[in-house]
């Protein structure tokens, strides 16, 4: 199950801890390597992470496209009391 408050999370201490350079090549790294390792659950949480690290909150369209997971991915509570 991925929490999506737990991706922002990540993507704060991205922020907080690395360059932008050095954050993006660690989570291309760990998306790479979860993909090859066939797990789908940690390739759709770091690819949540690096979406959020790079722009905040996900599109409308990238919403719709994360629909299709909504049954592995708890919403963050914010989403429901508009903060």
């Amino acid at each position: 199950m991925i929490r999506k408050a737990d991706t922002k999370k990540v993507a704060n201490e991205l922020r907080a801890r690395y360059q932008p350079t050095r954050a993006v090549v660690l989570v291309s790294r760990l998306l790479q390597k979860a993909l090859f390792a066939g797990r789908s659950d940690e390739v759709v949480f770091w690819a949540l992470v690096h979406a959020h690290y790079r722009g905040g909150d996900l599109s409308d369209r990238s919403n719709r496209q994360l629909a299709a997971f909504s049954d592995f991915i708890l919403p963050d509570p914010s989403e429901f009391n508009g903060g």
